[in-house]
């Protein structure tokens, strides 16, 4: 699947972004119209999207965002920024600080979206009859990680007058008060 066809599914769900449920709604509706290989290759372009965004500069936005970010939560922020749409990601992945100014001002709890990126196996399974995580033969290509084992570029340190000095729009906004 192009970058293209990928990025316009994710974006006929984004008019529900801010009813989480309708968004899951809106994208199984969307995944529902397409054949079971179209739906493995959404999924490879899935994971293909959330590798763009397993690097240290965003994992470090997400962690003065949220006051913290474990392996999970980065990976279920990384969802939750697919889930927004390209325009997005696009904005996001090349300025993490730039989320200070896209959040609304009261996001309304954290910037996680771990549902998110079920919802293609649960489309497949009921198309095929097969369950993705239990198939001997592997044939939904769902991963559950990235295959990366360590983010790209340079780590951050948790050290809070570093974070403000690299993400001082993120800092002003969410350093003293993070999203809980």
């Amino acid at each position: 699947m192009t970058e293209d066809r990928f990025w316009s599914l994710i974006d006929r769900t984004i008019a529900f972004e801010a009813d989480p449920e309708r968004q899951l709604s809106a994208l199984r509706q969307v995944l529902g119209a397409l054949t079971p290989a179209e739906i493995e290759a959404f999924e490879r372009a899935f994971h293909r999207e959330q590798a763009r965004a397993y690097n240290w500069d965003l994992w470090g936005a997400a962690y003065v965002l949220h006051g913290g970010a474990s392996d999970d939560g980065f990976e279920y922020f990384q969802r939750w920024l697919i889930s927004k749409g390209r325009a997005t990601f696009e904005k996001v992945v090349a300025d993490p600080d730039s989320l200070a100014a896209i959040l609304a001002p009261d996001p309304g709890g954290v910037c996680e979206f771990e549902e998110f990126a079920y919802v293609a196996g649960q489309v497949w399974a009921e198309k095929t009859g097969i369950e993705p995580l239990t198939d001997p033969q592997g044939r939904f290509p769902y991963t559950g990680a990235l295959a990366a084992a360590e983010p790209s570029g340079e780590s951050f340190q948790e050290d809070q007058a570093y974070l403000a000095k690299r993400y001082p729009k993120l800092w002003a906004r969410f350093g003293e008060t993070p999203l809980q």
